[in-house]
């Protein structure tokens, strides 16, 4: 289906920096768009935070809109690609936070000590203080947010809440945890 002349009037005003015609197509899509993203993403917040980062994109880059099919049918490919990239990125969280939590097993695995085993001993204490020292390192706000959903077994949800911050930036917060983490202990992956 190509763009209608109203559709390309609408863009074209849109494009001019008409805050009338973008509010327009903001209140005549948002809350469809939003319940298609969830349907993707499963979470309310964070579809809404990916229509609303959609529409401030579009704003911002208004003046090169390039828009050949319809204006809905736009809307829901780049929403249906903003879901999948973030799908995408919750897959790369996985990995890390599985990293994390094997290595924070293998901690207690070999935190143990045994007179039978003093070079297991020595092996177990160094990896420990090198874990230990790589958290230490991470910036302060990393790992508040590291402890808190490692140690204390919190929820993305209840560390913004707790912390007066978004998921999102929780979420972001332990994807750079586990990168720095992932540097600092390279010597220990087998990868």
């Amino acid at each position: 289906m190509s763009i209608s002349s109203d559709e390309k009037n609408l863009i074209l005003q849109v494009r001019k920096g008409n805050v009338f015609a973008f509010e327009r197509l903001f209140k005549t899509y948002y809350k469809n768009l939003c319940l298609f993203a969830e349907h993707y993403v499963r979470e309310k917040a964070m579809a809404e935070e990916i229509v609303g980062s959609f529409f401030l994109r579009l704003w911002e880059k208004r003046k090169n809109i390039e828009i050949k099919d319809s204006v809905k049918s736009y809307f829901y490919k780049s929403i249906h690609n903003q879901c999948l990239k973030y799908l995408e990125h919750l897959k790369v969280m996985k990995k890390y936070e599985d990293y994390a939590r094997t290595m924070l097993e293998m901690k207690e695995l070999l935190s143990p000590s045994s007179e039978n085993y003093p070079l297991a001993n020595l092996i177990s204490r160094e990896i420990v203080q090198d874990i230990e020292k790589a958290i230490d390192q991470l910036p302060e706000k990393c790992r508040e947010v590291f402890c808190l959903c490692r140690f204390e077994n919190m929820s993305y949800e209840d560390i913004a809440s707790r912390l007066n911050i978004s998921v999102n930036t929780v979420r972001t917060q332990m994807s750079r945890a586990f990168a720095k983490l992932r540097e600092s202990l390279k010597d220990y992956l087998p990868y």
